[in-house]
C-alpha cells in the first residue's frame, strides 16, 4: 500500500492533475479510478478502507489485482511526464529526459527509421556529455560507431567517436572505482555505530586510492564519491573544521559546474550541519538545516536525516520541548514505515529518550497527551533487534534507557538485577578508549542500586566519574554521535534531579547535587 501511496502522491503533484490525460489513462468511474482517486483525497489509507468504501470490489484477491493493475498502470504514466517543463530542472532531471529521448531514438533505429534515430542520439550526446553522464554517453557513441561504420560508413567520424568513446571509458572505470569505494565504506560506517575508529584508516586508504582520480577526472561522479570519502575521513577523526572545508569547497566545485544538482547541496549540507553539531554552531546548523529542508520532499530519505540532526541539536541545548515536537512530526510522517529498518529503529530509541523525559517531567505535555501515550518500556527491546546487535554502540543507548525507567518507576530490584550483568557488559564491549564516556556512565548508573538509591552516597561514589566525563568531551571520541542521546554530563543531572524529586519523604531536604563542572549546552 505504501508503494501505491507513493506513486498517486507523485502522480498528483505534476501536471497530470490538471489536464484530461489522467482521466484517459485512468477512467474517473472504474473500479481503479475509484481507488486512485481515494488514495489521493487521504479518504482510505489501508486495504480494509478500500473493501469497506468499496463493496462492489469483491474480497482480497480482487483488490489485490486492481492495486497491481493501478500501480502498473501509475508507471506507465511516468514516461509521459515532460520533465523539461519544470522550472529550473537539475541535474537529476535532465537526467531522466535524457534517458527518454535515448529510449525514444532506440526504439527508431530498431523499426529501421535510422536517419531520424541518428539524430536525434547524436543531438543527445552533446546534452549528455555536458551534464556528464558517462554510462549513456557511452551507449549512445557505441551505437554511433556501429551506424558509421556498418549502415552509413563514414571513417572519420568513426575514428573522431573511438577517441571520443576511450575517454569517456577511462572517466567510467575512474566513476564506478568511486562509486564503489564510497558503498563499501559507507555499509561498514552505517551498519556498525560502536565506533569510528575502524572506518579512519579504511577511509584513509580509499581516499588516498581515488585521490589520483580526483586529480585526473573532473566528473561529477568521480568528484562526488571522492569528496564524500574525503569528508568521512575527516569525521572519523573528529576534525570537524577540516570535514567542514572539505564540504564547503566540494558546494563551490559544484557551483561552478554547468548544471545545478541538488543531490550535491543535500549531502554536503548535510555534513555541514553535522559538522555544527559537533562545533556547538547551532545558530548555523538551523540555517544550514531549513535551506535543506526546502529542497526535500517529505517522504524521502534525507528528510528523516536532517531530523536526527535537529532532534539531537535540541536534546544538547536542553530545549527538551522542542525536540518532542520533532518526534511527534517525524511519527505523524506516513512515510517513517518505508524507511530503511535502521532508521525505524533509531526513532524508537529516540522515542524512549523523550519519553523518558516525559516521565522525569522535562517534557510539558498535558494530560490528554499523557493518555494517548503508547510507549510501553518493557516491548522496547523487541522493537530494536538490529541496533541491539551493535553491542558497543546503539545497544549502549538501549541498555541505558532501560536502566533509567527502571529508576524512574523506582523498580529497585530491577535495577539491582542487572548490576552484575552491566560490570560484564562494560569489561567486555565498552573497554577500549573509544568507550570510555559510556564506560563512566554504566559505573555511574550501578551506583544508583548499590547506593540504595541515597543520593549523598550516589554523589560521593560518582563524583569522579562525573569528573572523567567533563574531561572526555562526546565530540573527541570515535564513537557514532548517536549512541549519546542526551550527552551524559546532561543526563546525569537529569537522572540526579529525578531522585531528588522521589526523595520527598527524605527530612534532610538534600538540595540537587550538581558536581563541579557544567552541562554540556550551548
Amino acid at each position: 500500500m505504501n508503494e501505491l501511496k507513493e506513486l498517486v502522491d507523485f502522480i498528483e503533484k505534476t501536471k497530470f492533475r490538471s489536464n484530461s490525460l489522467l482521466d484517459a489513462v485512468i477512467q474517473p468511474h472504474s473500479q481503479m479510478g475509484k481507488i486512485y482517486r481515494s488514495i489521493a483525497t487521504g479518504q482510505v489509507k489501508t486495504d480494509e478502507e478500500i473493501l469497506s468504501a468499496f463493496p462492489d470490489i469483491l474480497g482480497e484477491s480482487a483488490l489485490m489485482t486492481l492495486k497491481s493493475r493501478l500501480k502498473n498502470r501509475l508507471c506507465d504514466m511516468v514516461f509521459l511526464l515532460d520533465f523539461r517543463e519544470e522550472k529550473n530542472p537539475d541535474r537529476q532531471t535532465a537526467f531522466i529526459d535524457c534517458t527518454t529521448k535515448w529510449s525514444s531514438a532506440m526504439i527508431l533505429i530498431s523499426k529501421n527509421i535510422r536517419s531520424v534515430g541518428i539524430k536525434q542520439i547524436e543531438n543527445l550526446l552533446r546534452h549528455t556529455q555536458d551534464f556528464e553522464f558517462t554510462e549513456l554517453s557511452m551507449n549512445i557513441v557505441r551505437t554511433l560507431q556501429l551506424y558509421y561504420s556498418t549502415s552509413n560508413i563514414d571513417t572519420k567520424k568513426y575514428e573522431k567517436l573511438d577517441e571520443t568513446y576511450e575517454e569517456l571509458e577511462a572517466t567510467w572505470h575512474a566513476e564506478r572505482k568511486a562509486e564503489k569505494l564510497y558503498s563499501d565504506l559507507m555499509m561498514q560506517h552505517v551498519n556498525v555505530r560502536s565506533d569510528k575508529e575502524s572506518s579512519v584508516e579504511k577511509a584513509k586508504e580509499y581516499f588516498m586510492s581515488i585521490e589520483p582520480d580526483m586529480k585526473r577526472f573532473s566528473s561529477f561522479k568521480v568528484q562526488f564519491f571522492g569528496r564524500m570519502i574525503e569528508a568521512l575521513m575527516y569525521d572519523c577523526r573528529n576534525d570537524y573544521i577540516g570535514m567542514e572545508k572539505v564540504c564547503s569547497d566540494a558546494i563551490e566545485f559544484f557551483a561552478g559546474k554547468k548544471y545545478r544538482s541538488e543531490m550535491v547541496q543535500q549531502a554536503f549540507y548535510y555534513n555541514l550541519i553535522t559538522c555544527c553539531l559537533y562545533t556547538r554552531q547551532f545558530g548555523k546548523l538551523d540555517t544550514y538545516a531549513y535551506q535543506i529542508l526546502a529542497l526535500l520532499e517529505h517522504n524521502s530519505f534525507n528528510w528523516f536525516r536532517v531530523q536526527e540532526i535537529l532532534l539531537l541539536a535540541a536534546l544538547h541545548t536542553e530545549e527538551y520541548d522542542e525536540a518532542f515536537e520533532i518526534l511527534q512530526k517525524v511519527q505523524n510522517n506516513p512515510y517513517l514505515a518505508s524507511q530503511p529498518p535502521q532508521i525505524n529503529e533509531l526513532w524508537k530509541i529516540f522515542e524512549a529518550y523523550l519519553w523518558y523525559l516525559v516521565t522525569i517531567k522535562k517534557v510539558n505535555l498535558s494530560e490528554a497527551e499523557k493518555q494517548q501515550n503508547n510507549f510501553r518500556i518493557n516491548r522496547f527491546v523487541n522493537d530494536v533487534p538490529l541496533l541491539s546487535k551493535d553491542k558497543g554502540g546503539m545497544n549502549v543507548s538501549v541498555l541505558i534507557i532501560q536502566f533509567l525507567f527502571f529508576v524512574a518507576q523506582k523498580k529497585a530490584d530491577e535495577c539491582e538485577s542487572r548490576i552484575d550483568a552491566m560490570n560484564k557488559y562494560c569489561s567486555r564491549y565498552l573497554s577500549d578508549p573509544n568507550s570510555l564516556r559510556s564506560q563512566y556512565f554504566f559505573k555511574m548508573l550501578i551506583q544508583i542500586p548499590q547506593s540504595d538509591f541515597n543520593l549523598k552516597q550516589i554523589r560521593l561514589k560518582t563524583e569522579k566519574y562525573y569528573a572523567q566525563l567533563l574531561n572526555t568531551p562526546w565530540h573527541v571520541v570515535n564513537q557514532h554521535r548517536e549512541v549519546e542521546v542526551i550527552p551524559y554530563e546532561n543526563l546525569w543531572l537529569l537522572v540526579l534531579e529525578s531522585l531528588q524529586t522521589q526523595s520527598s519523604t527524605s527530612s534532610s531536604r538534600e538540595p540537587v547535587p550538581i558536581y563541579k563542572g557544567q552541562r554540556l549546552t550551548a
